[in-house]
């Protein structure tokens, strides 16, 4: 028996046929409907609608737009409206709207929802080209694509740990008040990377989007890197690649506008066409053979134009230009060809995992130590190494080769976390493939020995010191007033406050003080590294996506709810679907339902549920959907039937 609604069509439909229509449109599964009727009802909504239209290319648009022409229609007269020679593409995108549910009924009866049909008609019809022109692209050699995906990736994450090792420390940007950070961040940032403001803005807004950074929750808030950020860091190469790339992927978060449109890190730089837009050209670079780059970028606009024309715009364009450059900087395509390990994290992360490793530079055990008091890493370093490197050297620029600097302050915040001078040199000596320079090794020694010279007790604190005319210095010296000082023998002066503010005032007038113990020990305080709690970091808006649990769950739910749906149907009416009447009989029935105040069970056409009719005048109807709450109008000459249930739920 043909389908009289669209929700008759899909209780007709197969498991297989419903999955594919779940998965084409998740948005109908957030909720999960509870049965067709809620299914049907929320796929012919506006807002659903409006979105399965936007992603369709120009030829389906025009099908859809024949079929509101001509319905109820039948294949042949499609057919008839486009060039013969477009049959087999013509059938196809017939195919994709009866699978989205946008096109229902039987091949001679073909109607299009009543919402596609009102939004066609006010976006009006554009004359198509098609098939599209192919983008014309450049060959480039496959294993210099995949290099240079892998240097890209490997500088992206290099920076984000360049960025949160930054932040952890007294570089931490404070929140501004709208939230984000501000311009002057994000320059000084940009410049201590070694980058343009535009490189920084994007890693940036990937690792908030990876939750690798937020805000630290203190009276005074500034941005951290987050409790997830050390694990991270300590993960394979490319594991921590693959998570900043997924981030960005599924993000919807525009990093292109942080630092121009909106503040790095604010609410304004949210897009919520982000992910489908960035789905888009990963396509259009998927229609090229491997190795093979678009020639310039508005050849990929013109193929996102033809393929999803509903939404184009000169806006739109400059987004898919930014796109472009962001899967450049972050590793998914070289030379703007799209590497496998780009292709893969945009759909398998396992085979995303093997490209990745086998893109990306091996982590080394070793560094280039020269006589400028620099240590060169000629690749990324092994987590360990490079984290203890850190402590003793300051990261000076990334990119092929990572270039650390040696200085008093760098040495001597090493000290203060418990290293000792000969363990530093020793581990020094095995991390480098060249000797140690003298500079280095005298560095290291006159750091040691003027460290703890001066050291600071607990009276309220006390300051102590073999060298008396060090501490009649100290006293005499101006900028040591806010200390307190109170001398109680030669070689011991008393201050006021608490130790650790003794010591970062001391070490202010150039001296080299150590915190002790109660017994006289050195008290090594252990390197601060500031976080960010885990929940305070920019979880990413999780894309809804359909996956196949939930799409088995779903049709579950829906063939349930049928059932009981049919079961409720057959008690009250007689059976599951209404049976057609003489439009007499309708308005009948509707006058009762207005007169007694009565909910109707509708019969629409291409939408079937339940209704509160207030008012019929002129040939239309004015009723309550009970679905949705929303006041509607329904031509009475369309429906095909009404019935007053005994009963409503």
């Amino acid at each position: 028996m043909p389908a009289r609604s669209l929700a008759d069509d899909l209780r007709g439909r197969s498991d297989d046929d419903l999955a594919r229509l779940l998965s084409g449109r998740p948005d109908l599964l957030h909720p999960v409907p509870a049965d067709m009727t809620a299914l049907a009802a929320r796929a012919g909504s506006a807002v659903s609608t409006a979105r399965a239209l936007d992603r369709l290319d120009g030829l389906a648009l025009a099908v859809a737009g024949l079929v509101a022409d001509a319905e109820p229609c039948d294949t042949e007269t499609v057919l008839a409206g486009f060039d013969p020679s477009l049959a087999t593409e013509v059938t196809a995108a017939l195919d994709r709207l009866r699978e989205l549910a946008l096109v229902w009924g039987d091949d001679e009866a073909l109607r299009l929802v009543r919402t596609a049909r009102e939004s066609l008609s006010s976006a009006g019809t554009a004359r198509i080209t098609w098939p599209p022109p192919p983008i014309e692209a450049i060959a480039r050699d496959p294993g210099v694509v995949e290099r240079t995906a892998g240097q890209h990736a490997l500088a992206t994450v290099l920076g984000v740990i360049a960025i949160a090792e930054s932040w952890a420390d007294d570089g931490a940007p404070g929140v501004l008040r709208k939230g984000g950070i501000g311009v002057r961040d994000l320059a000084s940032t940009a410049r201590a990377l070694d980058v343009d403001e535009r490189t920084a803005a994007l890693w940036i807004e990937t690792a908030y989007a990876a939750q690798l950074i937020g805000r630290d929750g203190e009276a005074d808030e500034h941005w951290r890197p987050t409790t997830a950020y050390d694990d991270w860091h300590d993960a394979p190469l490319e594991e921590q690649w693959l998570r900043l790339a997924r981030a960005w992927w599924t993000s919807r978060r525009a990093p292109a506008i942080a630092g121009t449109e909106a503040n790095p890190l604010s609410d304004d730089v949210e897009r919520r066409g982000q992910p489908l837009l960035r789905e888009q050209v990963i396509t259009a670079l998927e229609t090229l053979p491997p190795g093979h780059a678009p020639r310039e970028a508005q050849r990929v606009v013109g193929a996102i134009d033809a393929r999803a024309p509903r939404q184009a715009s000169s806006q739109r364009s400059e987004q898919i230009r930014a796109i472009l450059d962001e899967l450049e900087i972050l590793g998914f395509t070289g030379g703007g060809a799209l590497a496998d390990m780009g292709r893969s994290a945009a759909h398998d992360e396992a085979d995303a995992l093997q490209a990745a490793r086998a893109a990306m530079p091996e982590p080394l055990d070793h560094v280039l130590i020269q006589a400028d008091l620099t240590a060169i890493a000629p690749g990324p370093l092994l987590p360990d190494i490079a984290r203890e490197l850190r402590l003793m050297a300051d990261v000076e620029s990334t990119g092929g080769a990572i270039v650390h600097r040696f200085s008093s302050a760098s040495v001597r915040r090493a000290l203060d976390a418990g290293r000792d001078p000969a363990g530093m040199l020793d581990f020094l000596a095995r991390i480098s493939r060249t000797p140690i320079p003298q500079p280095l090794a005298y560095l290291v020694e006159d750091a040691a020995r003027r460290h703890g010279m001066v050291r600071v007790g607990i009276a309220t604190a006390y300051v102590r010191c073999d060298d008396e005319s060090a501490l009649l210095a100290l006293m005499a010296d101006p900028r040591a007033e806010d200390l307190g000082c109170v001398r109680v023998s030669p070689t011991v002066v008393t201050v006021s406050g608490r130790v650790e503010d003794a010591v970062a005032i001391l070490r202010d007038l150039g001296l080299h003080p150590v915190a002790e113990t109660a017994d006289g020990q050195v008290a090594h305080a252990p390197r601060r590294r500031a976080r960010a709690p885990r929940g305070a970091a920019g979880a990413p808006i999780a894309r809804r996506d359909a996956t196949p649990a939930l799409v088995t769950a779903a049709i579950a739910t829906l063939r349930a709810g049928q059932a009981s749906t049919t079961s409720g149907a057959s008690a009250s009416t007689g059976g599951d679907a209404l049976e057609p009447m003489p439009a007499t009989e309708t308005m009948a029935v509707l006058r009762r339902a207005i007169t007694g105040s009565l909910t109707v069970r509708l019969d629409y056409g291409d939408a079937e549920g339940l209704v509160d009719p207030m008012r019929l005048q002129a040939g239309m109807l004015t009723a309550v959907d009970r679905l949705t709450g929303e006041v509607r109008t329904y031509a009475v000459s369309r429906i095909v039937a009404a019935d007053i249930p005994d009963h409503v739920h």
